[in-house]
């Protein structure tokens, strides 16, 4: 929450406490801008997580073609050896001892420790974490939506003295309490 939207927050409770009826407005305000305070904190925490799940996982399929190339590379040079000796005729032992490195490097680009299949588990997981991330942030989105109107619905029922719009006001803010434990307990559902 902004420093702007912390003083508007301040002056919605003033101006509620004054009006008649307002006490309880005055408190509704209080305690929805609390819990709005939180939901933006948790919802800047998320969207920084969420960019290093993004950028982790781009560097990791970046490090998979890396290798994938590299593979590639070494297979294709080894079979080149291979070929370029006329038929009929064995290997120096040079030469099969640069085919057999280029195929054992081949292997562990592909499979080895570091490998394309570990960083593609790797990536993988990071997008996962990513997708969980977005959800979370969406929720705590929605969440700070419904208590940002619910403030502004119960600073609108002191001024008109109107009761039915501080129940409004209530269940709106409810809404976005309950949107906010989503946002921390099951973010696919508060994305909603």
């Amino acid at each position: 929450m902004t420093a702007v939207q912390s003083l508007e927050h301040g002056e919605h409770a003033e101006h509620a406490a004054h009006a008649p009826g307002g006490t309880r407005a005055a408190i509704l305000v209080a305690v929805l801008a609390a819990i709005l305070a939180i939901c933006e904190q948790r919802a800047k925490h998320a969207e920084i997580r969420l960019e290093e799940a993004s950028i982790g996982a781009t560097d990791s399929w970046a490090q998979y073609q890396a290798k994938s190339t590299r593979a590639i590379i070494a297979r294709d040079l080894a079979d080149l050896f291979d070929a370029a000796r006329p038929p009929g005729t064995a290997a120096s032992e040079s030469e099969a001892s640069v085919i057999k490195r280029l195929r054992d490097d081949a292997s562990h680009y592909e499979n080895g420790a570091g490998g394309k299949d570990e960083i593609a588990k790797h990536a993988r997981a990071l997008e996962a974490e990513r997708d969980h991330l977005i959800d979370e942030t969406h929720a705590y989105h929605n969440a700070a939506a419904a208590l940002e109107l619910g403030i502004v619905l119960s600073t609108a029922s002191a001024i008109t003295a109107a009761p039915a719009l501080l129940a409004l006001a209530g269940l709106v803010g409810a809404v976005g309490v309950v949107l906010g434990f989503l946002g921390y307990l099951a973010p696919a559902i508060g994305a909603l």
